[in-house]
């Protein structure tokens, strides 16, 4: 199959129903709808052949836009004030040891240097503030928790990376 304007325009609109639909089911069965969009693209995968690594880091930093800004503005002040002083302390502190302690696990596991071993740690200690806005966003979980993780998240840095020299 070709990919014409027609062609493209009809994945597009498929893409949005079956967008919609898992939105919705995945809100009845209390799944994050991230869950059902990474199967999706998963299925799609088998099908379509798709290596713009340009286009799709622009279409990821369009979302991670959206989804950051309709996060902060879905939080109130309110619910963030109390929170403030363990979500900080989880951003900063809980960072760093999550990231040494992943990055230990990963020098003794995996047979890397300190360095790739820490860089490792600092990719996946931080959480990812779309990530924690889109799934807590409809769950049945307590109001404190989810201020505390939306702040905890909110301040850290977008791109996940701790350490700035080892990512330069």
């Amino acid at each position: 199959m070709g990919f014409t304007t027609d062609n493209t325009i009809l994945l597009f609109a498929i893409l949005l129903i079956v967008g919609v639909l898992t939105t919705k089911f995945s809100s009845r069965i209390g799944l994050p709808s991230l869950v059902f969009f990474i199967g999706v693209g998963m299925l799609l995968n088998n099908f379509i052949y798709f290596d713009n690594a340009a286009l799709t880091q622009l279409f990821g930093i369009l979302a991670l836009i959206v989804i950051l800004f309709e996060g902060g503005l879905q939080t109130k002040w309110s619910d963030v004030k109390p929170v403030i002083a363990p979500a900080l302390s989880l951003a900063t502190i809980g960072v760093v040891v999550t990231t040494v302690v992943i990055g230990l696990f990963a020098v003794f596991t995996l047979n890397l240097s300190w360095l790739e071993g820490l860089l490792f740690g600092a990719i996946v200690g931080s959480t990812d503030a779309a990530a924690v806005f889109a799934v807590l966003g409809n769950q049945n979980i307590k109001r404190r928790i989810t201020s505390l993780l939306e702040a905890e998240s909110g301040t850290q840095r977008s791109d996940g990376c701790v350490f700035d020299g080892l990512a330069d």
